[in-house]
């Protein structure tokens, strides 16, 4: 994190924080007295089975519906409702051991309650990229009271990762088993360890609860620069000019070092996007180098490519675009695109961005905008729910393999789609040999990019804001944070 993050459009953002009247109770990062906790989420809504969660769902539901396994405040991969497990040396089976748990009325955890809600779970998921990483989960099952397989059709070596995302935390008419307790108040949800007589009764540790909030960037960030609450999660790059308007100190901020989609989605494939020449041309024309600058990011990581290059065992079959093409060069062999259309009697569309709201958006709307006007092409930005014709995708990956990046864009979720990267996609997940697999993975790519389908412009931004050293924070490569992590208090 540099201070340049914070050399932002302050005029932006300042209106909004000088009219938040803030009426609220304060906290401590060191002490059993409860730490203020704000959750950036546009939504400030708590749909906890929703198939898509919003930010503050997915913090709520993985704080009080733990899944078979669970990230920790590092990220690791660590026991949830399953105490131990073990893979078969074929791939093909993941068998998992239940802890004695129990769900908030008292009753026992069972293995048939696991393996019926993680069944339910992963219906509702079906239609989700997290339905495209499980495509290959052929059964759940009880074989006992504690324990639970699943069968796979064909290894996959990163399922117990998406197990741990808090869409498969594990619910029962509408409740979890922890590791903590919800009680919603007016205005915070206070989450409390859960008392549960089935740990070791000799390892008693001092505890704190946390005070949660959803609410809006502006909010979030005017509560913490007021020392009304010690942390802030969910930062994205829209709320950075927030940060300047309310002094944020550099050492208050932690950037997480994500990788994942950011770039614009084509939706609409008619008329003139339903050419793939011409939704190349708008990935011709723009300076991705200049798109953070408005917003003070020095050395934002540009992308042209779907996966990111350096992933473990990924060959890809092609490199950098237009790594041989200056700007100009780009911008010239864009124009000409244009002119041939328009030789067609075909008109140009005004083309509409949905984007999502804040000060950090429009400003990079305003260079993305700028950019298409060398090419002739005419842009509006319209809200994130609005009927468009591009949609910026902003999503860290949850694990760092080709999969991820390619099931993001697969026919069951997006609404344009490549047939044949789809094809290719479901032979590799079901071929048993790795390098099979990472191969038809390359000729996947291969084939979402030629369709242009969707435009790379560089790496998600995430950040988060901490007064001092927090117990139980850490920096992630996924920027997530567990709130489970933050109620011990160190000895």
């Amino acid at each position: 994190m540099t201070s340049a993050w914070k050399r932002t459009a302050t005029g932006l953002a300042s209106a909004a924080l000088l009219a938040l009247g803030l009426a609220l109770a304060g906290c401590s990062g060191s002490d059993s007295s409860p730490l203020g906790i704000s959750i950036i989420d546009p939504a400030a809504q708590d749909k906890l089975d929703a198939a898509r969660l919003d930010p503050g769902a997915e913090y709520l539901r993985a704080a009080t519906s733990q899944g078979l396994v669970r990230l920790d405040a590092l990220g690791n991969i660590v026991p949830g409702l399953a105490e131990r497990w073990i893979v078969t040396d074929d791939g093909l089976s993941y068998i998992f051991r239940l802890r004695n748990a129990r769900w908030e009325n008292g009753d026992p955890v069972t293995s048939e309650h696991v393996a019926a809600a993680l069944k339910r779970r992963l219906t509702i998921e079906a239609r989700t990229a997290i339905g495209s990483d499980t495509a290959e989960v052929r059964d759940i099952r009880s074989m006992t009271g504690r324990v639970i397989e699943i069968r796979l059709l064909s290894p996959q070596p990163e399922l117990l990762r998406v197990l741990a995302l808090p869409e498969l935390g594990i619910r029962r008419n509408g409740r979890g088993t922890g590791p903590l307790v919800a009680n919603q108040q007016e205005y915070w949800t206070l989450l409390t360890e859960r008392v549960d007589d089935t740990l070791d009764p000799d390892a008693p540790r001092r505890v704190r609860p946390l005070q949660v909030r959803t609410e809006s960037a502006a909010k979030a960030i005017a509560r913490f620069s007021l020392g009304e609450s010690a942390m802030v999660l969910g930062g994205r790059f829209e709320h950075l000019p927030y940060l300047s308007a309310a002094g944020i100190a550099d050492n208050d901020v932690r950037a997480d070092p994500v990788v994942g989609l950011f770039g614009l989605l084509v939706v609409n494939g008619k008329g003139f996007l339903g050419d793939p020449a011409n939704r190349e041309a708008i990935a011709l024309a723009i300076d991705r180098g200049s798109l953070m600058t408005p917003l003070g990011i020095g050395q934002w990581q540009t992308m042209t490519r779907i996966v990111p290059l350096g992933l473990e065992r990924y060959q890809p079959l092609i490199g950098d675009r237009w790594a041989d093409l200056s700007l100009d060069q780009r911008r010239e062999l864009a124009r000409g695109r244009i002119v041939r259309w328009r030789q067609g009697d075909q008109t140009l569309p005004e083309l509409r961005i949905a984007m999502p709201r804040g000060p950090g958006s429009r400003l990079v709307f305003s260079r993305i905008q700028r950019d298409l006007m060398t090419i002739g092409l005419q842009s509006r930005r319209v809200a994130p729910d609005a009927k468009a014709d591009l949609q910026l995708i902003d999503e860290v990956a949850n694990y760092r393999q080709p999969g991820w990046f390619l099931n993001q864009l697969a026919c069951a979720v997006r609404p344009l789609c490549n047939e044949q990267a789809d094809v290719l996609l479901a032979q590799a997940r079901r071929a048993v040999d790795p390098a099979v697999r990472m191969t038809r993975m390359a000729e996947a790519e291969v084939a979402v990019t030629s369709a242009n389908i969707y435009i790379p412009l560089g790496t998600p931004v995430r950040f988060s804001l901490v007064k001092g050293n927090v117990p139980g924070f850490a920096i992630t490569a996924d920027g997530w944070h567990a709130l489970p992590d933050l109620v011990a208090i160190p000895r």
